[in-house]
């Protein structure tokens, strides 16, 4: 277990969790139609995504309920100087109850234990602004706009740091 919180664990994500993962994002139609032009991901395509990340020193955690036992969401980050959250991403019956925010504030604790300095993310500006919200809420600020190609798709974006 990489951190927790009184209600989830925080625990890298294995293969033979792939199938609540593929649930997570296929929850999340408006991401994947946003992000991916497609409804629907197989599970063939998380477990490359769960590589590719891997390969470029990124590690994917799974959030688990630890009352259902359930894995609720997952967040993608490297830890660095900066460290990197590349996604947070919760189950969309499990939205809008403040885990997503909770889940950051721990990670947050995580890195700054770890002597990081900052934490930088992407945001997509086309997508959803509750998203862009979400992050302005919890102390980030703009640092400049990108273009972030996401599985081949390129997505006006803007990067946010949050120094700690």
């Amino acid at each position: 277990m990489i951190f927790q919180s009184k209600d989830f664990h925080i625990i890298l994500s294995e293969n033979k969790d792939i199938k609540e993962i593929l649930e997570v994002y296929n929850s999340n139609e408006k991401f994947l139609i946003n992000h991916m032009d497609t409804n629907k991901i197989t599970s063939e395509w998380v477990l490359r995504e769960l590589e590719n990340m891997r390969a470029i020193g990124f590690c994917s955690y799974k959030i688990v309920d630890i009352s259902m036992g359930k894995i609720i969401g997952f967040i993608d980050f490297k830890v660095d100087n900066e460290t990197y959250l590349s996604l947070l991403m919760i189950h969309s019956d499990f939205q809008g109850r403040g885990i997503g925010k909770l889940i950051f504030q721990e990670l947050e604790e995580y890195v700054k234990s770890l002597k990081s300095k900052c934490i930088r993310l992407d945001v997509v500006t086309n997508y959803d602004n509750s998203a862009l919200k979400f992050w302005v809420n919890n102390g980030f600020v703009k640092s400049k706009d990108l273009k972030l190609n996401w599985s081949g798709k390129v997505l006006p974006a803007i990067t946010m740091k949050k120094f700690l």
